[in-house]
């Protein structure tokens, strides 16, 4: 089972804390609420928006030192979808929450449902949180924790990998099934054993018969080698024949097996007898054909009869600092002499100085350097340095969260965040917005728009923001002129500040 994360409250937190010694104190998580509506889980929230129904069949267990396994019934008559719940204590305060665009689950009138998850927190938190009914658990089983424990597979069992599963005896019988006795390893009839280097251990092997060649005068000599054995050869001298023994006994003619033998040279390029070739026969370049230069620095060549030498003479170290001739070529001696005058008449005294976003610098007799720093993100968001530079991967470096329920900083601390809400409303009704990061200074709300699935002409129902935005939230609500043809399937909300 995937644990998830519950988001404690600022509430739930503050509850923990013992108010007389400043420790932690236990809490008593007493109920749960369940809502159908998609919101953003935060510290902040006080109450569970769009709470639809609130139960006191909560139960948890904790069946490791970070892990609570926590079940939720009910088994009401009434039919809904659960997009998120929260956990209440015993005097009402909202202890953590948890939401998710997609439905957790679906309630049908008739059903009964058992919400069941493991929730993962710090191991001081989970020593904290006691529960008021824990009748109905079905936590996962453990060494320590009685409860619900999967099956392994046989593939499972053999592979040895799988920590929170049991075998049956069936599957334990089919695991043993393979197994090998210590006592049967490289005994007789029993299984034999590999050595160090991955091979059949020396003393386990068989004899082996090495594979002779004799040479006979004939037939009869072929058929005389009592002592050949199964794969030895006999090379004849009577016919140039080569056989090879396929059976014993040996002197049985039809137990040796003639080995064929490629037949003579019958022709040589389409030609037979006395075969001359000439280079047209065999694609080969005539004699007469000559290796030319092209003049320039490159010389030598002729036909190709003989062998053929071609030169490139070298510029001696005089030749290329004077840099006058221009058929010979510069070799690494000759240019180190070119750049040692260079270094020569290079000005010793000189400096290289930095400004501006550049530091360091120095004379040119030692190895200045030249520095530019990089601004850092959080430099960039404060927006006050003027000595570093910025780049492109500390621009993308800017907080951001870009999903549905966004938002991005940028240079200077200005943040542009986004909510979408995606539910269907049929009513003039309002609606605290979460945002998904706070503002620090001030907020302006750069628009309200009512969201549709599809088309349609009975959607006359619109948004308003409602008072001034908070740094964390916002209140907007809808409206309609007629009261007639009032739905809309969800909202977005876009806001701009610092």
């Amino acid at each position: 089972m995937t644990a998830l994360v519950l988001q404690i409250t600022n509430a739930g937190r503050a509850a923990m804390v013992d108010p007389a010694g400043g420790g932690t104190r236990t809490v008593r998580i007493a109920a749960a609420g369940l809502t159908q509506a998609v919101f953003v889980p935060a510290p902040t929230l006080e109450a569970l928006p769009g709470e639809l129904k609130r139960i006191a069949t909560v139960s948890g267990l904790p069946v490791a030192p970070d892990t609570v396994h926590l079940t939720l019934r009910d088994s009401g008559t009434d039919a809904y979808a659960v997009r998120g719940f929260g956990l209440y204590l015993e005097d009402g305060t909202l202890f953590a929450v948890y939401g998710q665009g997609e439905p957790i689950l679906e309630k049908a009138a008739a059903a009964t449902i058992y919400l069941a998850v493991d929730w993962t927190l710090e191991a001081g938190d989970v020593a904290a949180i006691t529960f008021g009914d824990t009748t109905f658990l079905n936590p996962p089983a453990t060494e320590e924790v009685a409860g619900v424990a999967q099956l392994a597979t046989v593939a499972e069992a053999l592979a040895g990998l799988v920590a929170d599963k049991i075998i049956t005896p069936a599957t334990m019988a089919q695991a043993l099934a393979g197994y090998v006795n210590a006592a049967q390893l490289g005994a007789a009839g029993g299984v034999a054993t590999l050595d160090e280097q991955g091979k059949l251990a020396l003393e386990q092997r068989p004899a082996i018969d090495l594979i002779d060649v004799w040479p006979v005068a004939d037939q009869a000599a072929m058929l005389a080698k009592a002592d050949a054995t199964v794969g030895d050869f006999a090379v004849r001298a009577d016919n140039g024949l080569v056989y090879v023994l396929q059976a014993l006994p040996p002197s049985t003619l039809g137990n040796w097996l003639e080995i064929s033998t490629p037949a003579p040279v019958s022709s040589v390029n389409g030609k037979t007898g006395a075969v001359v070739l000439n280079p047209g026969d065999i694609g080969a370049v005539p004699a007469g054909r000559k290796v030319q230069t092209g003049g320039g620095l490159l010389g030598g060549g002729g036909t190709l009869a003989g062998d053929l030498t071609l030169t490139l003479a070298p510029a001696s170290a005089a030749e290329a600092a004077d840099g006058a001739i221009g058929n010979k070529v510069v070799t690494p001696a000759s240019l180190a002499t070119i750049l040692a005058a260079l270094a020569g008449k290079a000005n010793g005294a000189a400096t290289v100085s930095a400004a501006g976003l550049l530091w360091g610098g120095g004379a040119l007799s030692g190895n200045p350097t030249i520095g530019l720093d990089a601004a850092s993100p959080a430099e960039i968001l404060a927006g006050t340095g003027g000595n570093k530079a910025i780049t492109p991967a500390a621009l993308a470096s800017l907080p951001k969260s870009l999903t549905p329920n966004g938002f991005w900083a940028f240079p200077g601390g200005l943040k542009l965040m986004w909510v979408q809400v995606r539910q269907v409303i049929g009513t003039e009704t309002l609606f605290t917005v979460t945002y998904p990061d706070s503002f620090n200074t001030f907020v302006v709300p750069l628009s309200a728009t009512a969201w549709n699935a599809n088309f349609g002409s009975a959607r006359d129902l619109w948004l308003q923001l409602v008072g001034e935005p908070g740094l964390s939230s916002c209140t907007v609500q809808t409206q309609s002129d007629d009261g007639q043809n009032m739905r809309i399937d969800g909202f977005n909300v876009l806001l701009l500040g610092v």
